[in-house]
């Protein structure tokens, strides 16, 4: 049995320079390219390096958002290195301000895994970390992030890279 002509829905469709093809398979295929633009060794040279810098912080540092586990040393690295989309909400009073922070870090966290909020005056100021998948950043942008969250980190250590 065949659909009715009506019930039918149109194809989003691409010119991909030469030819029209569907929406979704353009997009695939720049997926595809995208994380072929950088190398699965540059990727995992960096967790590796984040895992032996966050194993390897003083004690002094064991109270910080940061000391938590490698990955939420990596999202901290990223938003002190401007890596992140930050947002500010102005409340009427301070009391406003840090009675709402606590929910707004609990949904920001739920939602991007890593947030740092802070409470200045009448503002609360959420960062969310940049993602550094395949398909969040290219080349450049993965290299500029990974460097920049590196040297974060031998900064923290004061060791040099």
């Amino acid at each position: 049995m065949s659909q009715h002509p009506l019930n039918l829905r149109p194809a989003s469709m691409v010119i991909d320079g030469e030819e029209w093809v569907p929406k979704t398979y353009a997009d695939a295929l720049a997926d595809k390219l995208r994380e072929q633009q950088r190398s699965r060794a540059s990727h995992n040279q960096q967790f590796a390096e984040i895992n032996d810098l966050w194993a390897n912080l003083p004690h002094h540092h064991a109270s910080a958002p940061y000391a938590k586990s490698a990955g939420a040393f990596r999202k901290h690295g990223l938003i002190a290195t401007g890596h992140c989309d930050t947002e500010t909400i102005v409340f009427e009073s301070k009391a406003a301000a840090c009675a709402a922070a606590p929910v707004i870090a609990n949904l920001a966290r739920k939602a991007h895994g890593y947030a740092l909020v802070i409470v200045r005056k009448n503002f609360v100021i959420c960062s969310t970390p940049h993602s550094q998948s395949y398909k969040a950043m290219g080349k450049e942008r993965f290299q500029a992030s990974k460097q920049a969250v590196l040297d974060w980190g031998h900064s923290i250590l004061g060791v040099a890279a």
